[in-house]
């Protein structure tokens, strides 16, 4: 944990309301994309400088993706289970419903947690 302080700025409350605004876990670029609304001249530097910080002070959470650089959120006791539209690159949060889900695991071994990661896309209009 960084021993820096670090202060409350329009461009970082801009980052913060961005992220609450999008609902989902969002990556650097689609954070400027929306923060960018309210600070228009804001860069994605200080959005990666900010993301950092965020993360070390326990403020957001990164969402790691297979093959992907990870989106982030706000805190979570859960891991998530995730929805990725393939057209767009975009994730969402999903509640799978798994009722009584118990995967066959190689002998020997101890299932202590898990994430499912769904692929498709908006079929809507």
């Amino acid at each position: 944990m960084s021993n820096k302080i670090f202060r409350e700025t329009k461009q970082r409350n801009a980052i913060k309301r961005a992220i609450e605004k999008a609902n989902r876990p969002v990556g650097p670029k689609e954070i400027l994309e929306i923060a960018c609304d309210e600070v228009p001249n804001l860069g994605i530097a200080t959005v990666y400088r900010n993301i950092k910080t965020m993360v070390e002070k326990g403020e957001l959470d990164p969402v790691e993706l297979p093959g992907q650089a990870p989106r982030y959120q706000p805190p979570s006791d859960k891991k998530p289970h995730l929805f990725i539209c393939e057209k767009t690159d975009r994730v969402y949060t999903i509640d799978p419903k798994l009722g009584d889900f118990k995967p066959t695991l190689p002998e020997g071994f101890k299932l202590e947690r898990f994430q499912i990661i769904c692929f498709g896309e908006f079929e809507g209009k």
